[in-house]
C-alpha cells in the first residue's frame, strides 16, 4: 500500500496552505488530495482517468474534482495561488503542462512538483511493466532544471512502500501496471527485490524530488 504521509509535511515546508487556493494536477484516486482539503482554503484536484474521479468524489469531501489533462487545464488565467503535480508530471508532456500552470497561477504563485527519481527501487519496479518510464522522468527533472524555470527551492526524501509479502507486492504491481501478460514479471521483480523479496513486510525504497517553482 503506498502512502502519501510523507508527502504531505515536505508540501508544507515547502508552501504556506492556509487560505491559498490549490490546484492539484493528477490527483489519482484522492490519496493525497484527502490530506490537503483540510489545510488549504481551497482544493481543485484533477486526473485524465475518469474511474479515480468518480472514486475520490465519493470518499473526499469538499474538494473539487474535475475529470481533466495538465496540458489543457479549463480555468482562467490566474486563479490559483498554488498548482502542485503529485507524481503525475512525467505522465504528461510538461512543456505543455508547465506552460499552462504558468498561466492559471496567480501573480505571486508557486508550481509544487514531487516526482521519483528515476533510479529509485519503486520507479525500477513500475519499469518491469512501464519500461519508459525511467527516460521520462529524466526528460521531465531535466526540463524542470533547465533556465526556462526559477526554481526557488528543492529537496530530495526518501519515500518507504510497505507491502506484506512478496505476493502482496507481485498482486499490486501486477494489478496495477501489468497491461499485457509477462510470464517473467515476478523474475524480473525479485532482480530488482534481491534478498528483501523474501521480507516481511517488504519496505521499497524511493527518493522523491521536490522542487518549488516562482511564477
Amino acid at each position: 500500500m503506498i502512502t502519501y504521509n510523507y508527502d504531505l509535511p515536505k508540501i508544507e515546508e515547502f508552501v504556506q496552505l492556509t487560505d491559498k487556493e490549490l490546484l492539484e494536477v493528477g490527483c489519482g484516486d484522492g490519496r493525497l488530495t484527502a490530506l490537503l482539503v483540510n489545510k488549504a482554503a481551497a482544493v481543485t484536484a484533477i486526473d485524465p482517468d475518469g474511474s479515480r474521479i468518480e472514486a475520490a468524489c465519493k470518499q473526499i469531501n469538499d474538494v473539487n474534482f474535475l475529470v481533466g489533462s495538465g496540458e489543457k487545464l479549463g480555468f482562467a488565467d490566474g486563479c490559483f495561488d498554488i498548482v502542485l503535480f503529485s507524481y503525475s508530471l512525467h505522465h504528461q508532456d510538461c512543456v505543455k503542462a508547465l506552460s499552462e500552470a504558468k498561466r492559471v497561477l496567480r501573480q505571486d504563485g508557486r508550481i509544487l512538483i514531487i516526482e521519483p527519481t528515476y533510479d529509485g527501487e519503486f520507479t525500477l519496479l513500475v519499469s518491469v511493466f512501464e519500461k519508459d518510464e525511467p527516460r521520462r522522468l529524466q526528460r521531465t527533472l531535466a526540463y524542470i532544471h533547465s533556465d526556462t524555470f526559477n526554481i526557488l527551492r528543492q529537496d530530495r526524501y526518501c519515500v518507504d512502500h510497505a507491502y506484506a509479502d512478496k505476493k502482496a507486492l507481485y498482486d499490486y504491481f501486477m494489478t496495477n501496471y501489468m497491461t499485457e501478460p509477462d510470464d517473467r514479471a515476478v523474475e524480473k521483480m525479485n532482480a530488482v527485490l534481491k534478498s528483501k523479496k523474501n521480507d516481511r513486510p517488504i519496505i521499497v525504497k524511493d527518493m522523491v524530488t521536490i522542487v518549488l517553482i516562482g511564477n
